[in-house]
């Protein structure tokens, strides 16, 4: 019998609220609402998606289409610090304080592309073997996804490697309900720091469409060149704002818990007693 697991009943669920629920700061606190677009300096041409947040506060959003953000902001975060952040681009950082006097002044945030430096990777002359990583359901017990719809909320596992290096072809994950037809959302993979998420190993952004309602959802990646030599983390993360309840995925009680984290910049928490199926096709 599969499980669909609600916001109110992950307060009932080992603490499973943990994943589902934002962080309330202050029940009574007053934002204001900061609107802003952001461009790439040298065409001016929009960016989407681009990740905004006050880092490790569970505070931010994502850039749309068309390169706008909307962000609430309390005058209470203003000695924090607010990243923005895209592969391929600078990041750059403010104090709170100063994001929110130059999004008053100047509502427009210009990114200016980064060179990245591609490791060398030396293929022997031998067949490789094609192998699964991740998390393969053995049974369906439970349901679960985004109820947050907060853009930049994250889900993921880590995924341990049997060889170096490894390549990536392809990432799946078992789709138990789709209820918005078309959905979009970014793939991400990240190096490990003390067990958690650190950096993006990525080149470039990998956006991807489904109309699946149900069944597995397969997204091929051998165009971009994946190539790993420890142990990392893969993610799905929210970049469109979907309504709350209508996406659920498959999951377990058993193999690699999940890390999450429940908007854009935002803190990192893993949850011990809950394990999604995605899993990941790879030669090595």
């Amino acid at each position: 019998m599969i499980k669909n697991i609600s916001l109110h009943q992950n307060l009932k669920l080992k603490g499973f609220f943990i994943f589902f629920m934002l962080i309330n700061f202050n029940c009574f606190a007053q934002f204001k609402t900061y609107n802003g677009f952001l461009k790439d300096i040298e065409n001016n041409q929009p960016l989407a998606y681009v990740n905004i947040g006050i880092i490790d506060k569970n505070l931010g959003t994502v850039s749309d289409a068309n390169g706008q953000f909307d962000l609430n902001l309390d005058d209470k975060f203003d000695s924090e610090i607010l990243k923005i952040s895209m592969i391929g681009f600078k990041t750059q950082t403010f104090k709170v304080r100063d994001f929110k006097e130059k999004i008053l002044k100047d509502n427009i945030i210009y990114l200016e592309k980064s060179v990245a430096t591609l490791k060398e990777v030396v293929i022997k002359n031998k067949k490789l073997t094609t192998n699964i990583l991740g998390n393969i359901l053995d049974k369906k017990t439970v349901s679960a996804g985004f109820v947050n719809n907060v853009l930049g909320n994250e889900i993921g596992i880590v995924v341990k490697i049997k060889k170096k290096p490894t390549f990536i072809e392809s990432f799946s994950a078992i789709v138990d309900y789709n209820n918005y037809g078309n959905f979009k959302f970014r793939i991400n993979f990240y190096d490990l720091k003390n067990g958690l998420p650190n950096n993006s190993i990525l080149q470039e952004n990998i956006i991807a469409n489904s109309t699946i309602k149900k069944g597995k959802l397969t997204i091929d990646l051998s165009d971009y060149n994946i190539t790993v030599s420890q142990d990392f983390f893969v993610s799905i993360e929210l970049i469109e704002g979907l309504g709350e309840g209508g996406l659920h995925f498959l999951a377990d009680y058993s193999g690699t818990p999940i890390i999450t984290r429940s908007a854009s910049q935002g803190k990192w928490n893993k949850i011990e007693d809950l394990s999604f199926g995605f899993s990941l096709l790879c030669k090595y």
